[in-house]
């Protein structure tokens, strides 16, 4: 195996550069600012992009931002090239440690909705149907993912409530560092991890922008404080400090801090940034009393012993280790010498294979012989080690996907190969993880200069994302053809270039009709549907349309845009159903509710609903109304004379009458067996009320004639007007109402009475 450069020799070396280098550029006119990547970079220099164009024209300066990870903001620290960063509490009590720093210009403070904040903390997150997971306890032994050690509110925060729960994870194996917040809780919905550790705020930006995957996510241990305006898991830790470097003029550092302090959070650079602006400095001893307890940087080294201190403390262990030590380097001078005999016929493949990236490995007899670091990775194999000496048929299926068994056919492979051809050809493999992997995997022969070896020179290709996409081209390519829905894809402008069978037997059009025409769209909007669903993403609604043989449909519509390569719209796929039976089902429902199966009048229910909002806009706009209740007199009589349909067709004919009295705006209602009601809207004065009553009475006191009958029949009407001097409900006015019309049955009927405070009027 070759020996790579140690990476903190790199490291050194880079930094002594970039130092060098730094000192020989003449000083910038720009400030730059450094801001610690807990999202993506390019989420973060859009977030911030508004208020580094304020804070240029505040101070009169050119501001440029940097999003930067951990490992690249401290380089840029050693190399000079930024005048002041914007990190987590955790990674400044580091950068103090190690570097000079002028002190902590300001405190960030976030923003949701109303409340601005200079705390955060950490957050615990689970997928909503781990029901195994709900406290703090239940972590115990899970895999769990962090972003990084360093991270305050994604690491230590959740360390510590788990520590005083008992749960130590500071030696555990299970905790998986991803770099990020969004690669810890897109890990915890794909589940290869059980829980996740981020920071407050994360989960409430990730759900303005994707709120459906943030919908499956739960929350462990939660905590409620009172104006904190976070979902949160633990306890609270002062926001991230702005920080200025030592180089920077201190009449810039004030200039800075003043438009820090005066951003206000309405500002757009701080709506855009999720900010309410910044406070004075806070107070990071509590960040530091943590660090200290969890022993983490920079608080996790051990003190520093001098060389000659150590040597005089240990000088006969020292003694004793030097004579071994030259003990072993005279047997490893003589054991390298016959190494390097035994091991210069085999240097040559092993050096060619290792430092090739594609994955390759040698096989002799069936079982890996030597293998690079990349066939090691592709197959999942945890170390190089294990890898070695397996059977490569080992690491395939029983079955190959044409039903052949992987080791007939991979023997029947290698004996083509040992003949002198050359295989190449696709093989499904199962990784040492147990999930199923597609290479292009090609076999040739490996030949020394004077003799033939059995070994075989093996590459391997990945091509699972290849097959998976075939597989779900003809996964997408059978829904289209078998769905009961239709289905139309569009070009970017709309025109439509295939349709499925269902869209055809839909619209009765056909296919060749349809194709390079618009879709089916609502007539009053048209196009600019295409246009909304270029600009939002999709477009959704119901809208009446006609087949081709003129059968009136109801159709559902739902269209989405298609980006392509570069996020622009490149086409429009538009699924919709035939809901006119769904409609008119509604339809029939809704009139069986609402209105009188006898009359087709509304019932009561409805008539309720009316009055309220009758009488919401009387009170909004200074009107008048009335409300009346009309009962119709001896009605019992004629159902016991003459029989109930005789009764029904006489409620029908006088319901007629009554209604064409009134006029177009004023609303009729059957309440029930005989009874009516009425509301009489913009009622101007008594006398044009009292001429409508007359003339309603008159109306029904007209002979009818039905079922071979000539009848005659009467009605008694209580009326109440509306506002009164005291507000009143539906239900009182209808009892106000119904009170006057039992008056007005009192008084002799045929006639009507007139509720009012202070008593019924006839």
């Amino acid at each position: 195996m070759i020996r790579t450069t140690g990476p903190a020799l790199i490291r050194i070396a880079l930094c002594i550069a970039l130092m060098l280098a730094s000192s020989a550029i003449p000083a910038r006119e720009t400030i730059t600012v450094g801001i610690l990547s807990y999202r993506p970079a390019d989420v973060i220099l859009t977030k911030f992009r508004p208020l580094v164009d304020y804070l240029s024209a505040q101070i009169g300066k050119d501001v440029r931002l940097q999003a930067l990870s951990l490992d690249d903001m401290n380089l840029a620290l050693t190399a000079n090239q930024l005048d002041f960063f914007l990190t987590s509490p955790s990674h400044f009590l580091v950068i103090r440690n190690e570097r000079s720093v002028t002190g902590v210009v300001a405190t960030l403070l976030r923003q949701s909705g109303a409340t601005s904040t200079a705390s955060y903390g950490g957050l615990i997150v689970a997928r909503q149907h781990r029901h195994d997971l709900n406290r703090l306890e239940d972590l115990q032994g899970r895999v769990v993912a962090s972003p990084g050690v360093l991270s305050l509110g994604g690491y230590q925060s959740q360390l510590l409530e788990l520590m005083e729960a008992g749960i130590d994870l500071r030696d555990d194996s299970r905790v998986k560092l991803l770099g990020s917040h969004d690669r810890v809780v897109h890990a915890v919905l794909a589940g290869d991890v059980d829980a996740g550790f981020i920071r407050t705020g994360v989960l409430e930006q990730m759900m303005a922008e994707s709120p459906r995957q943030v919908r499956q996510l739960k929350i462990i241990h939660p905590q409620k404080l009172t104006g904190f305006p976070f979902a949160l898991s633990t306890r609270l830790y002062p926001e991230w400090p702005l920080v200025a470097l030592p180089h920077v003029e201190p009449a810039v550092v004030r200039r800075l801090a003043a438009a820090l302090f005066t951003l206000d959070s309405d500002h757009p650079a701080a709506r855009s940034a999720g900010i309410g602006g910044f406070a004075p400095p806070a107070d990071y001893r509590s960040v530091e009393l943590l660090a200290r307890r969890l022993e983490v940087a920079p608080y996790d080294r051990l003190p520093t012993l001098t060389w000659l201190g150590s040597a005089y403390q240990y000088r006969f262990w020292v003694l004793a280790v030097a004579l071994l030590l030259t003990c072993l380097l005279m047997a490893s001078i003589w054991l390298g010498r016959n190494r390097r005999q035994l091991s210069a016929e085999r240097r040559r493949l092993r050096q060619l294979i290792l430092d090739w990236p594609q994955p390759m490995l040698l096989i002799r007899e069936g079982s890996v012989l030597d293998s690079n670091q990349a066939a090691v990775a592709l197959l999942r194999f945890r170390t190089r080690e294990a890898f070695l000496r397996q059977s490569l048929v080992s690491c395939m299926p029983p079955l190959q996907p044409d039903g052949r068994s992987s080791a007939d056919a991979f023997g029947e492979s290698m004996a083509r190969v040992r003949a002198g051809a050359v295989e190449a050809k696709p093989w499904l493999f199962r990784c040492a993880d147990g999930s199923d992997l597609w290479v292009d995997m090609s076999l040739a022969p490996v030949h020394q200069e004077t003799r033939r070896d059995n070994v075989i020179l093996c590459a391997l290709h990945d091509i699972t994302m290849r097959r998976q996409a075939q597989q779900r081209e003809r996964l997408a390519a059978g829904v289209f053809d078998h769905a009961r829905e239709g289905i139309f894809i569009a070009d970017e402008h709309g025109m439509i270039l295939d349709v499925n069978a269902a869209f055809v037997s839909i619209t009765g059009l056909k296919a060749t009709q349809v194709k390079g025409r618009l879709p089916p769209l609502p007539l009053e909007e048209g196009p600019g549907i295409l246009l909304s669903a270029r600009g939002r993403g999709d477009w959704s609604g119901e809208f009446e349309w006609k087949r081709s043989d003129g059968k009136p449909l109801i159709l559902t519509l739902n269209v989405s845009s298609v980006c392509g390569e570069y996020g622009e719209a490149a086409h429009f796929v538009g699924i919709f159903s035939d809901i006119t039976a769904r409609k008119d089902q509604e339809n029939r429902l809704r009139t069986l509710a609402y209105y009188d199966a006898l009359t087709r009048l509304p019932n009561r229910s409805l008539f309720i609903d009316r009055l309220q909002q009758t009488m919401a806009q009387a009170r909004r706009q200074g009107d008048h109304l009335a409300m009346m209740v009309i009962d119709i007199d001896r009605f019992a009589v004629v159902n016991e004379l003459y029989g109930h349909r005789c009764g029904d067709a006489l409620l029908v004919e006088i319901a007629g009458r009554v209604r064409l009295a009134l006029r177009e705006e004023d609303t009729l209602a059957r309440l029930g067996g005989d009874e009516f009601a009425a509301i009489i809207v913009n009622v101007q004065d008594r006398s044009s009320l009292d001429s409508l009553l007359k003339r309603v009475l008159a109306d029904i006191a007209e002979p009818v004639w039905v079922a071979d009958h000539m009848l005659e029949v009467s009605g008694s009407i209580g009326v109440v007007l509306y506002p009164q001097q005291d507000e009143q409900t539906a239900d009182q006015l209808q009892r106000q109402a119904e009170q006057a019309m039992l008056q007005a049955k009192q008084a002799g009927r045929n006639g009507y009475c007139l509720f009012e405070a202070s008593g019924i009027q006839a």
